[in-house]
């Protein structure tokens, strides 16, 4: 499969038309696991080349990375909370939590890859070979914050459609943050020694 913007969207829109005030709980939860859902979607394609047992390993990956939403969500849960305490600055502050929430929950995360390519002995004849890599993922945060920021501050002269707003800028942020991303694996057992770098779709 592959990221899905625009259900991203429709779920956010379904979290934040059940939310009441207040409810803080919900809405770390609830966006967290839409998320996590929408990362775990992402096809994962990477380049992965080295030197291996058999010999010199090229060849490439594909798979999916593997998140926990409690990351994410204790952190914009404990936001939520501070904000309620907040008299000046919640808008900074909770683009800067939520963008580190959804970062930290992904950079904490396993990808995982199915590896298939040739492998060159030093003498005799190159053979195809597979098999499974894992690794990381790494984002960059501060485009997700500053268009969460953006968006907070244009919704503050919104007086109507602010939900389908928020959840279509936040689907299109978190979606852009993850195609951005860098994803590194390491080959296992007989791909040992074999480094793939690629990206989510």
């Amino acid at each position: 499969m592959s990221l899905d913007q625009n259900e991203l969207k429709n779920k956010l829109l379904s979290v934040f038309r059940n939310m009441t005030d207040g409810d803080d709980r919900y809405f770390a939860k609830e966006v967290s696991a839409k998320v996590d859902g929408h990362a775990e979607i992402g096809s994962i394609s990477t380049a992965d080349a080295g030197t291996v047992p058999g010999g010199v390993f090229a060849g490439s990956g594909n798979g999916s990375i593997s998140v926990q939403s409690s990351i994410c969500e204790n952190i914009v849960y404990a936001a939520c909370k501070v904000m309620s305490t907040m008299s000046a600055g919640g808008d900074e502050y909770l683009a800067t939590q939520l963008a580190m929430g959804i970062d930290s929950m992904l950079s904490a995360g396993e990808v995982s890859t199915s590896v298939k390519g040739t492998i060159t002995p030093p003498s005799g004849t190159p053979f195809t070979s597979a098999g499974a890599a894992k690794g990381t993922f790494k984002g960059v945060f501060s485009t997700m914050q500053a268009g969460f920021l953006a968006t907070f501050k244009a919704m503050a002269g919104m007086t109507k459609n602010g939900d389908e707003y928020l959840a279509e800028q936040m689907a299109l942020y978190i979606t852009t943050y993850l195609k951005a991303g860098v994803v590194t694996t390491q080959g296992q057992a007989n791909l040992s020694g074999s480094i793939g770098t690629g990206a989510m779709s």
